[in-house]
């Protein structure tokens, strides 16, 4: 074969591989999303859609062989069987949005594609997320999932109440002490009648002492738990205290409203909704109200429980790094999350994103007065959130683990009754 022919069989090779190439790029793909329609958080939004819909026709236009498909409709109450039938069937979507209960257990069972390496040749530095929100979509020191929103818990405290007894405003590193001493001082009979009508607290329940205690509830491995240790006793003792100061009476979201609590906590989600609290505290009371972080017994200790909505990529899929890019659309992308923060209940998991001067004018615009809720404070809340236990049982055990705690609390029966207690939670652990 003579030179000149072998240069122009491998002209016609190149030419084919790129005809090839070209031909694959402008191949339509799609890309399946799985969520669900509403808000993570349970209150109410017009805007569920939006903030995806814009996501998509950006990603879209970066990728104009690419369309992004999902179904609308289906409720949140609804969407865990859905996916699970999904998954079963082999048709789960591309990228899904994972509810907090689902995610260990999808985790461990492989439905979700480890995300560790896809981040590494992507280039994303995961320092650019809140840590707590981050390790929420981590199982096993490994990332399955990106924080799409999270929804941290805050402490509304009532100024004007405590203006009133001569009590400072407490400043973002107070103590649970501090807490019990405040409302052990507030809660009295005002109009000297006999009956008791103001209170210290509504809605401190004992999750909240446990984390203000610094207490981990199981090891781990979630193999075994500590629920009958005397630094829990001391927790759940700290609240029948707190029951204890108002004598047999059940303060209700209503006192509160009506300005005759002094501290309540409240999600983040709650705060923006205005519905049933801050809303007629800001529209129909007078008393002034501002924020904190949840009390601990050390300064930046993570007290504050927080919650996130996840995005995960299926473990089957075909489309690797499309979703990826999808997934970094969704959770990376600073216009994305900014517009998420806007028109959501929910905070943004992305640092920059809380730090914005869009966020603080947002914000600002929410507070009915200068003693709301500040920019440096909701990123305190967030930065020293509670980070939450990894393993498979995990949710199932926490929910009979307060179902128990309650009760007997409820009953007085805490002491008695814990001993039991830990021995059926750690049978459930085996």
């Amino acid at each position: 074969m003579t030179k000149m022919k072998k240069v122009f069989l491998a002209l016609i090779g190149f030419s084919l591989l790129m005809i090839y190439l070209f031909l694959s790029s402008r191949r339509e793909i799609t890309i399946t999303l799985g969520m669900f329609t509403g808000s993570n958080w349970d209150v109410y939004n017009a805007e569920s859609y939006k903030v995806i819909d814009d996501a998509i026709e950006k990603f879209e236009k970066e990728h104009p062989n690419v369309t992004i498909e999902y179904k609308s409709g289906i409720l949140k109450q609804d969407y865990s069987a859905w996916l699970a039938s999904n998954i079963a069937s082999g048709d789960q979507p591309d990228v899904f949005m994972v509810l907090a209960e689902d995610f260990n257990k999808l985790s461990s069972l492989g439905a979700l594609m480890p995300l560790d390496d896809l981040i590494k040749s992507n280039n994303v530095s995961t320092d650019i997320f809140y840590e707590s929100a981050l390790s929420s979509g981590s199982y096993q020191n490994t990332q399955y999932a990106l924080p799409y929103e999270i929804n941290p818990t805050m402490m509304c405290v009532n100024r004007d109440l405590l203006e009133k007894e001569g009590i400072a405003i407490p400043e973002g590193n107070w103590t649970i002490e501090e807490f019990y001493r405040i409302c052990a001082q507030v809660t009295k009979d005002t109009d000297g009648d006999g009956t008791i009508d103001q209170y210290g607290s509504y809605g401190f329940k004992w999750q909240d002492a446990v984390n203000g205690y610094g207490i981990r509830l199981f090891d781990e491995e979630g193999a075994s738990s500590n629920l009958n240790q005397s630094n829990v006793r001391k927790a759940l003792s700290y609240i029948q205290k707190l029951k204890d100061l108002n004598k047999g009476y059940q303060v209700s979201s209503e006192d509160f409203d009506k300005g005759n609590v002094a501290f309540c906590p409240l999600t983040f989600a709650q705060y923006r909704t205005y519905q049933p609290y801050p809303y007629r505290v800001s529209k129909y009371s007078t008393f002034k109200w501002s924020c904190l972080a949840m009390p601990g017994t050390t300064a930046n200790q993570k007290t504050s429980q927080i919650a996130t909505s996840l995005i995960a990529i299926n473990s089957k899929t075909t489309q690797q790094q499309l979703a990826f890019e999808f997934l970094e659309t969704l959770t990376i992308d600073q216009e994305i999350q900014q517009e998420l923060f806007e028109n959501s209940q929910g905070a943004s998991a992305l640092k920059s994103v809380m730090a914005s001067d869009s966020t603080k004018a947002l914000l600002d615009q929410d507070a009915m007065s200068n003693y709301s809720l500040k920019q440096d404070v909701l990123d305190a809340i967030i930065e020293n959130a509670v980070i939450e236990p990894k393993f498979k049982k995990y949710n199932n055990i926490i929910e009979r683990c307060d179902y128990l705690i309650t009760n007997a609390l409820n009953e007085n029966k805490i002491d008695d009754e814990l001993v039991d207690i830990e021995k059926e939670i750690d049978n459930l652990l085996k």
